[in-house]
Parts: C-alpha cells; structure tokens; sequence
C-alpha cells in the first residue's frame, strides 16, 4: 500500500495478514529529473532511466514486493537499472533534435497532469486527444483544463471516436483550454507535424491519449493501424530534411 495515498488508511484498515507499506519516506535521498532519477533506499544508490515521481513511487512498490519475496537488494539494483521503461509510457522519440519529443498512454485527469509535471521545467507543446468517444464524458473538460494548466501551446486532435462525432469530443474538450494557446488540427498526423515544426531547442512535445497502441478506432468498429511513436518518428525526419534542405538553400544563394 502506498502510505502516501489519501486513501491509504482506508486500505490499510482491511482485515488481511499482512500489510507492506511503501512511501516516500523509505527513500533518503532523491534526484528527479525530465531524463531518469538517482535515489537511496536501504543504504543502496540507485539510478533508473525512467523519469516522473509517479514513476518512483511504481519503482517503490515493485522494491517492497521483491523484499516480500526474499529477493536481495543487489538483483533488485541490478534490475531497476536495466529497466528502460514501458512501451508507450514517457516514451522518448529521439531522432538527433535539439528538443524533447514524449509519447504517452495518459488518457485520465490524473495520468496526464502527472505526465506534464514531469516536465515542468520546460516549454511544453502538447497534443491532446485522450478522451476516446462514447465514453467518459465528463473528463474531457477536466483534461482541457489541465492542459490549459501545463502547456504553453495545446493542439487539440482526433484519437479515437468509434460512433460519436470526432469534432464534438475535440470541442468538450476545448471548453477547458484557455483558447489563445490551443488550435484544432483534426488530421492527427497533421497535429503531430504542427508540433514538432513549433518545436525550440529545449522545447518538449508531448503528445498523449494513445501511447503505443496499434490501432485508431473508428465508427461501427472500423479501425486504422496506427502508432503515435512511429508517426512521430516519422515528422521529426521530414522535420529534419526540410531544415537542411532550408540550409542548403540558402548557402546556394549566397
């Protein structure tokens, strides 16, 4: 049980056998950053590649579950080091630009702020979609507003409607964001390519709601075979040749 949930004592209230705590309490020392963390738990320094305080909390929990199990912090170590992180979670796409470019699943109010808080010390250009239709409509105002919280420039995108009108999901959403920032680019490779050429040097792109899933649904269970990391990839190449072309253009001139 994470101790440092709200709703810890609740849990922890439940008549079981045994009850395994973990918090930010057990950790010493610790050093986030928008690149990986270093922290100290048992005597033991440990760095990890994945990045987020959700994700060290993640990486405390997976700790005290190995303990439980008798595994020696040594191999627990060794493991958390090796581990890259999950597919489509924070994921970085990296294609030699100067900037930041992050996929990730967050398609709740919860998983998307603590995403965006990840990378609070930079600017932020942020795709948003995550509010698949048919469903869940009352997140997409708070999304909108968390958005319009965090990101210095929003783009609002089509994910996944199945039957409802894509616009219509895009336009709740909408209602949330403080408007001069956002834009709607419904094509959602068009958006995608929208923030990467907005993209600076220090800049992050993050783009959210779909993460590594394969496909884009549509109506009466239609779908597109899709992958934001590919697109992504994708951009930021023709992004890339479409500066040294610039370059080359201008170097002819002269």
């Amino acid at each position: 049980m994470n101790e440092d949930d709200p709703n810890a004592e609740l849990f922890l209230n439940f008549n079981v056998e045994e009850k395994i705590k973990y918090g930010l309490k057990d950790v010493s020392s610790r050093s986030l950053t928008e690149d990986g963390m270093d922290f100290i738990i048992d005597n033991v320094s440990i760095h990890s590649k994945v990045a987020g305080e959700f994700n060290l909390y993640n990486i405390l929990a997976a700790i005290v579950f190995a303990k439980s199990q008798g595994v020696e912090m040594g191999a627990i170590k060794s493991a958390i080091e090796k581990f890259r992180g999950v597919e489509g979670r924070v994921e970085k796409i990296d294609e030699g630009q100067d900037f930041k470019v992050v996929v990730d699943y967050a398609h709740t109010p919860d998983s998307l702020e603590k995403v965006y808080e990840t990378f609070r010390g930079s600017r932020k250009i942020c795709v948003l979609g995550s509010a698949g239709g048919g469903r869940d409509k009352w997140k997409r105002l708070e999304m909108g507003k968390i958005a319009s919280k965090h990101c210095d420039k929003i783009i609002l995108t089509n994910e996944d409607p199945y039957d409802e009108n894509p616009r219509a999901i895009v336009e709740d959403v909408a209602k949330g964001i403080d408007q001069p920032i956002c834009e709607t680019i419904m094509d959602r490779r068009e958006a995608i390519a929208k923030a990467v050429s907005l993209a600076k040097t220090g800049d992050t792109v993050i783009i959210t709601g779909k993460g590594a899933e394969p496909w884009m649904m549509g109506p009466k269970g239609t779908k597109i075979k899709w992958d934001d990391r590919e697109v992504a990839r994708g951009e930021l190449k023709n992004f890339r040749e479409k500066i040294i072309s610039t370059k080359s253009h201008i170097l002819l001139e002269r």
